[in-house]
């Protein structure tokens, strides 16, 4: 992505024997999974604007001093082994997938790594939205952009920006779903030592088998986040304006004295680590709904279930 971005701005030394990409077909995609020659130049200049902006916003994030709450004091990241962690979009490593977002760092278990940007619908306004709002909710999702909350509150990031963003953790919306595993042949001497207790096909062993890799599926997954008036109190007043949401049309006032324990300004949506990460491309399970007016599979081609039980849950299915 940086020699990208050197190359461009015509930075990169003269004296390299690297052979240089060829760049000058349409459907070419740069290592920051953008189309540049499907753009115009004014539009390719301010996106390239906007990489090394965040490039270099992502690279502050990292360096900045971590404070210790209880001293107020700046901790050194060398001497006890903690470390600061970005996200950033770059080209995905799923062949043809576009755009997908990368840990630039490293983050433990458990942290919260993103933010779902967009328009948000509360339940009782999806409840009573025209049937044309509804039929547009249905059939134009085009890119899986629109994510629901257990509590059945829509995030809609359809219109969302990718690069141009105030909040640079605000690009869950254009995390991806995670490859299928590995379908490879398992050899004859692999069956007999994993299967010997189980009869098999004389032919089995040639069968194809899907492996599962170490790093494979989802790394992380969604939660929802209430952003309370608790939070934004005092000097953290300031960082409302990095709330990457905004109502469609607000809560009903009975609906929130109801189900909220505390005041919230916004409803949103996020993704937590479910595994140490780093440096490494973030995949959630997008626990699609299964379309059950399709032909054929229930699914998009690309999509694999990773955990049945998970998407019934989700979905009320049963298998019955």
């Amino acid at each position: 992505a940086i020699e990208t971005l050197l190359q461009y701005f015509d930075w990169m030394p003269q004296n390299t024997d690297d052979p240089k990409p060829q760049t000058d077909e349409e459907d070419y995609v740069d290592d920051f999974g953008f189309y540049p020659n499907r753009s115009e130049a004014e539009i390719v200049s301010a996106m390239r604007y906007y990489h090394v902006r965040n490039i270099v916003r992502s690279h502050r994030v990292r360096t900045l001093p971590t404070i210790d709450t209880k001293t107020e004091t700046s901790m050194d990241a060398n001497n006890d082994g903690h470390y600061t962690y970005s996200i950033l979009p770059f080209k995905s490593t799923i062949s043809n997938a576009g755009r997908g977002v990368f840990i630039d760092g490293f983050a433990p278990a458990g942290t919260l790594l993103s933010f779902f940007p967009g328009k948000v619908w509360p339940k009782e306004h999806l409840m009573t939205a025209s049937l044309q709002t509804q039929m547009q909710f249905s059939q134009n999702d085009p890119r899986n952009q629109l994510s629901m909350r257990y509590d059945d509150i829509l995030i809609d990031s359809r219109q969302s920006p990718y690069t141009v963003v105030k909040n640079l953790w605000a690009a869950g919306h254009i995390v991806n779903h995670p490859p299928p595993p590995i379908k490879s042949t398992m050899c004859v001497e692999e069956a007999s030592e994993s299967d010997d207790d189980q009869s098999k096909d004389d032919d089995e062993s040639s069968n194809p088998t899907y492996h599962f890799q170490p790093r494979q599926g989802p790394n992380c997954v969604t939660v929802p986040i209430n952003f309370t008036e608790g939070l934004l109190t005092d000097q953290n007043e300031r960082l409302r304006e990095y709330i990457p949401n905004e109502y469609e049309l607000p809560p009903k006032s009975w609906a929130k004295d109801v189900f909220e324990k505390e005041k919230v300004v916004m409803h949103g949506m996020g993704l937590i680590a479910l595994r140490d990460l780093k440096d490494e491309e973030l995949f959630y399970d997008y626990r699609m709904s299964p379309n059950e007016n399709a032909k054929g599979s229930l699914y998009p081609s690309w999509y694999y279930v990773w955990d049945v039980d998970a998407a019934a849950n989700r979905w009320c299915t049963d298998d019955e």
